[in-house]
């Protein structure tokens, strides 16, 4: 199985997970950026209006997805749901071949239905590397 991992971050929390897992599995983590200035509490508290919002955002693949069987996207959790950038990525892609990855600090996804997994990694419970490890184990 060829996997790739896909990662957005605002605080470089996603990014330490994605590459935690794509070292692991010895595949590329590939990151999604978008055109949106999420900084300071201005951008925390925009983040948060358009991902309840289900506000699609412009966003920009900083890879090659060719060749991955399956993907696994890993997204902060922002007002219960993954980032704008990832849901608009998600358009592109099916879903039913995507293990979702969520990092927050005390909050699980609201909706995980659809996804092949979904493992939330949640600050709070100090829970990052046991979630990797269990991830990476059924994918192995």
């Amino acid at each position: 199985m060829n996997y790739k991992v896909v990662y957005f971050t605002r605080t470089g929390t996603s990014k330490r997970v994605a590459e935690k897992i794509s070292n692991k599995l010895s595949c590329e983590a590939i990151q999604i950026t978008d055109n949106m200035n999420w900084k300071g509490i201005l951008g925390f508290l925009k983040g948060g209006f358009y991902a309840s919002k289900n506000k699609d955002v412009d966003m920009k693949i900083n890879g090659n997805l060719e060749g991955a069987d399956e993907l696994i996207v890993v997204t902060p959790l922002w007002a219960g749901t993954v980032v704008p950038a990832i849901k608009t990525f998600l358009k592109t892609t099916s879903v039913d071949k995507v293990h979702l990855v969520v990092t927050s600090n005390g909050s699980t996804i609201k909706n995980p239905s659809g996804f092949k997994s979904v493992s939330d990694i949640v600050k709070s419970k100090n829970n990052e590397d046991g979630i990797i490890n269990e991830l990476v184990n059924s994918l192995l």
